[in-house]
């Protein structure tokens, strides 16, 4: 068996293991464990910076910015990968994106109710969705975009499945 499957299997493991745990957690506030505390750690870096990136941009964007930076740049890293023909790397970054939109599904969920611990006190949806007069919807948008991120986690399991079983199915040199 070549490195290549074994590495994929090994990494297709941990995203299943990551995806039942995505699945557990839902849209509840509770705390999400080690392996999603990592993840959502990187999340939380990337959507800090897009507050401070798009904040020329007026307060609207500004309040949306965090969220939408959290995924464009998992999202922006799966395009890379995918256009230099990187699938397992891409299929990684897919699952990301999906993970992170999981995450903006909780704080979209939360917006109405606002139990969700935040730094610097504001809540991005809270705002974002009493402009758009849809905060009574929150818990609704919110299990939407969970859909939307589950999906997005399913795709990317999927394209490195078929990856693994491409790599598992290449002639092997004659050892």
């Amino acid at each position: 068996m070549s490195g290549a499957v074994i590495g994929r299997g090994f990494g297709l493991g941990v995203l299943l293991i990551l995806s039942w745990k995505v699945l557990v957690r839902g849209i509840s506030v509770e705390p999400p464990g080690l392996l999603l505390t990592i993840l959502d750690g990187a999340n939380l870096i990337f959507h800090e910076a897009g507050h401070v990136i798009l904040l020329p941009f007026g307060e609207f964007i500004h309040y949306l910015g965090g969220s939408l930076m959290q995924v464009a740049i998992p999202a922006t890293c799966a395009a890379y990968f995918w256009l230099h023909e990187q699938r397992s790397s891409a299929a990684a970054a897919l699952f990301w994106t999906g993970e992170s939109v999981t995450n903006v599904a909780i704080y979209v969920a939360d917006a109405r109710r606002m139990e969700l611990p935040l730094i610097g006190g504001d809540h991005d949806w809270n705002y974002l969705l009493d402009r758009l007069n849809l905060l009574n919807q929150a818990e609704s948008l919110g299990r939407f975009v969970f859909v939307v991120g589950v999906l997005t986690i399913c795709a990317g399991l999927v394209l490195l499945t078929s990856e693994l079983v491409r790599h598992w199915n290449e002639p092997q040199p004659d050892e």
